[in-house]
């Protein structure tokens, strides 16, 4: 079967685009990658959404273990608005927002005795080491104010200088 003129164009289009495509993927593997931890912190390291520590990630799957029957807010004293139960229900739970909770007086719980009395065997004390360790690292003062974009200078000839705010 004779090939016509067009098919052999289309197959010869087809070559010569597999051929681009596998040079330039062949030299994107042959290029050095990017740090990924560090393009991570370059995007969401302002929103203090930060890399978790091996630690932390070993230690993680046991504060989750928490089914809030409140046993331990009785065999623990409260100190202000802090209550033992709160440490796994509520303060260890968006870990970007843990900065609100720095005033809080967390030595003043006795984490152990709450610990001891916990049917589920939530690791209070690990819990209190780990806010600690989360506030160190990631800091305790509020974040940056978001600009929302309706409000960044315009850049060039459009902006300040043109008197447009």
């Amino acid at each position: 079967m004779p090939l016509d003129r067009r098919r052999a164009v289309s197959m010869v289009r087809l070559a010569g685009a597999y051929a681009r495509h596998l040079a330039v993927h062949t030299a994107a593997r042959r290029r050095p990658q990017a740090d990924g931890l560090a393009a991570f912190a370059a995007l969401y390291g302002r929103d203090r959404i930060t890399p978790l520590t091996p630690q932390d990630r070993e230690e993680l799957p046991a504060h989750g273990l928490c089914v809030a029957c409140g046993l331990c807010t009785f065999a623990a004293e409260r100190a202000g608005h802090l209550r033992a139960d709160r440490l796994p229900s509520q303060l260890t739970r968006s870990l970007p927002d843990l900065w609100a909770s720095r005033d809080l007086p967390y030595d003043a719980v006795d984490w152990q005795a709450a610990a001891a009395v916990c049917p589920m065997g939530v690791p209070l004390p690990q819990m209190r080491r780990f806010v600690a360790r989360r506030l160190d690292a990631d800091g305790d003062a509020p974040p940056p104010p978001q600009v929302p974009p309706a409000v960044l200078p315009l850049p060039g000839p459009y902006g300040a200088e043109a008197g447009i705010s």
